[in-house]
């Protein structure tokens, strides 16, 4: 039930916040309600060739399916969602958003062309589109600016925990389908990625219904930027906000580009069990990925403690500056090697999300923040999932040629997007620092 609160934002030194116990449940719930959704979103990376055979389609038109599907939608409803966030209940946009995606998940299991499986991973962006902006912004009330970036960074180590989980459970389901533990049903004649898609949307719908134990939390108004002080904080709408966007979008960009095409690069070059990748590859990228954006919310309290935003955004320069060397090691032509490098770029990149999302949450309003995160969301998925698989198809077939295999335009991919990071955060450090002596 949604709590009986009033609907004027609370002042910054209440303290009424909910009791720790509960509030850590309700981010268990959501971490959870992450999981199934970027496993939603994500096992098609484990599914490419199979779907591709079955459907006959290209690897452009597969990275549609990966990306652009989901950029579309965002581009449509992802803002005016998270609009409707600040100014409803953001616990019943959430249970709408998981019936929704999940249903739309079991109907990519039955499609039959390529336009009914895109079609299809429309309405899993529509459902999807509410979570992470709603959310983070039901997060932001439930914890005292003290404790929001770990409270965060947990939440955001569900989605990371959803890519790993994504190819875990594929893997397994696969992997449990071709030893025949399906024979005898019902299910037996379906194709192997079939099943999977079906049995991976199922269960959401059942999730859906832990949604509706949340309580609606009062919101309140407590942001780093209400109590700036000086020139800095004159800065902070165009100053701060802008800059934090574009780490954290190209950020996502080289998220999917290496999510997306990381298990084909183990599967094809190395001649590698699409089952077995799908269970080392998730099991390392569940701890990597995971761990990173829970050990990225947790410096972002540290770094807001120690030196304020500027130095969140050297915890943002260290991290994206060891991405650039690790990037190499994919095109390194040794399994183990791109094995273990996979999750380790992603736990880098998870301190560079979590921080700035703690950054964002910092600056804008509560009643805000929704639209923020919609915001925010729209420009990483857009930008991210939109650009990043397609990025390393292009880059693969213009610049390296397709003899060279996925490595290099993997590689690529991560040094341009890391660059581009580095660049905005050292010009956004240098700014900060002639505003404050002005």
């Amino acid at each position: 039930m949604i709590a009986r609160t009033s609907p004027d934002d609370l002042a910054p030194g209440d303290e009424s916040y909910p009791s720790r116990p509960y509030a850590w449940t309700v981010v268990a719930i959501l971490i959870a309600t992450a999981v199934l959704s970027y496993t939603d979103r994500q096992v098609l990376s484990l599914l490419v060739d199979p779907i591709r055979g079955d459907l006959g389609i290209s690897d452009t038109q597969i990275s549609l399916l990966l990306g652009t599907a989901f950029a579309v939608v965002y581009g449509i409803a992802g803002i005016p969602l998270g609009y409707l966030a600040d100014r409803s209940s953001r616990r019943n946009l959430i249970f709408a958003g998981v019936v929704v995606w999940s249903l739309a998940t079991i109907a990519c299991g039955f499609s039959h062309s390529f336009a009914q499986i895109f079609a299809s991973r429309l309405f899993v962006g529509l459902g999807e589109a509410i979570l992470s902006p709603a959310a983070i912004s039901l997060i932001s009330d439930y914890f005292p600016p003290s404790r929001r970036g770990t409270a965060v960074g947990l939440f955001l180590s569900g989605i990371a925990m959803g890519s790993g989980a994504a190819i875990l459970i594929g893997g397994g389901v696969l992997h449990a389908v071709d030893v025949g533990v399906l024979s005898g049903t019902p299910l037996a004649h379906q194709a192997p990625w079939r099943l999977v898609l079906l049995l991976i949307g199922s269960p959401g719908l059942v999730w859906a219904l832990a949604i509706l134990a949340i309580r609606e939390p009062a919101r309140r108004a407590t942001t780093v930027a209400d109590q700036a002080p000086g020139g800095a904080g004159r800065l902070l709408p165009l100053l701060r906000v802008a800059p934090i966007y574009l780490v954290v979008a190209t950020a996502s960009l080289v998220d999917n580009a290496v999510g997306a095409w990381a298990p084909s690069l183990l599967i094809r070059e190395f001649a590698k069990d699409p089952g077995q990748v799908g269970i080392e590859l998730g099991l390392l990228l569940t701890i990597g990925f995971g761990g990173g954006v829970l050990i990225g919310g947790i410096l972002a309290d540290r770094a807001g403690a120690a030196g304020g935003w500027p130095q969140k955004l050297r915890v943002c320069l260290i991290s994206a500056s060891a991405i650039l060397p690790a990037s190499l090691l994919l095109n390194s032509g040794h399994f183990l090697v791109v094995l273990i490098d996979v999750p380790l770029y992603f736990a880098l990149s998870g301190i560079v999300t979590a921080v700035g999302f703690s950054s964002i949450l910092d600056v804008v309003p509560n009643r805000s923040r929704g639209l923020a995160m919609s915001i925010s969301f729209f420009l990483n998925v857009a930008v991210g999932a939109g650009v990043g698989p397609t990025a390393v198809a292009l880059a693969g077939t213009y610049l390296f040629g397709e003899a060279a295999g996925l490595g290099p335009a993997l590689s690529f991919t991560v040094i341009a997007g890391y660059g581009v990071v580095i660049a905005a955060v050292l010009l956004t450090l240098a700014k900060l620092r002639r505003a404050v002596a002005l």
